[in-house]
């Protein structure tokens, strides 16, 4: 390969796992299999140009074919070509796929699947940003940032717990199921765009701390007196989110959503209390000897 930035978009793949990657052939626009129905798929390691296996696809239905890679051969983060061979009608064709292994990362790689998709979604929108050699924000440029998939999947649970708990009613939705049901699937719209303010969020944070070159007689230093002003205005941000999430919860401990009310019948039979004057209020008034 060159020097020049890779511009393919890739499938991310996390590393160790052991992702389904398959592929549909269409023979004049109707799913069809290939000659002998035969299908090898190959996975080659870009910055090397080793290739990591070379075995048949599976046969999952009429022209469907797929190749699970196994844990040992996703071990090394890089860019990875996965090329399926065939040939219909006595003619070879070559489909590639290119992927990314990227390093394991707990909080996004023990999401489920559904949700993996929610935190790619919200990737893609930032992939295009230009203050990075490779697209995406400034943060994945340093070794200090930790900025990635895994830290975007710790931003999805506080923007599920922000749906949870801002305005009525209050609600316990998880981003894996445990400890509450899953997000529901017809909402990730919602979801992303929740994620996608928390990332948002989170960049300001990061990029709060930008000091001023002051040049002295003899020193440049670094100018740093607008910190207070600059981190004020993030506190301004998650004020206003916080002022929201605690005013749904206080409304929902204050057990306003469970009225008691005496209707006919109970203690008093069908007939109320008597307000005759001279008579306690609460004493029943019985016009029979039975209720």
């Amino acid at each position: 390969m060159n020097d020049l930035v890779d511009y393919r978009d890739r499938a991310y793949v996390p590393q160790y796992a052991g992702p389904v990657l398959g592929m549909m052939i269409y023979v004049g626009g109707v799913l069809a299999d290939p000659d002998a129905s035969a299908v090898s798929a190959t996975l080659v390691a870009e910055a090397t140009g080793t290739q990591v296996f070379t075995r048949a696809a599976t046969r999952t239905g009429a022209g469907t074919y797929e190749v699970t890679l196994a844990s040992s051969e996703t071990a090394a983060p890089g860019n990875y070509t996965l090329v399926f061979t065939y040939t219909v009608g006595g003619t070879t064709a070559n489909e590639a796929e290119y992927l990314v292994v990227g390093l394991a990362n707990p909080a996004y790689d023990q999401l489920p699947p559904v949700m993996q998709g929610v935190v790619e979604s919200v990737v893609h929108r930032m992939i295009d940003l230009y203050d990075s050699p490779e697209g995406g924000p400034n943060l994945a440029t340093y070794i200090q940032s930790r900025y990635s998939r895994g830290r975007l999947g710790q931003l999805l649970r506080i923007a599920i717990g922000t749906i949870n708990t801002v305005k009525q009613p209050i609600m316990n939705y998880t981003v894996d199921g445990e400890g509450g049901p899953l997000f529901p699937e017809a909402y990730f719209a919602l979801a992303e765009r929740g994620l996608f303010i928390e990332a948002i969020k989170h960049l300001r944070r990061s990029y709060v701390e930008q000091p001023e070159l002051a040049s002295g007689a003899d020193v440049t230093r670094l100018d740093r007196r607008d910190y207070l002003e600059r981190w004020g205005e993030i506190l301004a941000d998650e004020t206003d989110t916080y002022n929201l999430q605690l005013d749904a919860f206080k409304i929902v401990n204050m057990g306003l959503g469970k009225p008691r009310v005496l209707i006919s019948g109970g203690v008093f039979g069908r007939y109320s209390p008597t307000r005759i004057a001279g008579s306690a209020a609460a004493r029943p008034r019985f016009f029979s000897r039975f209720y």
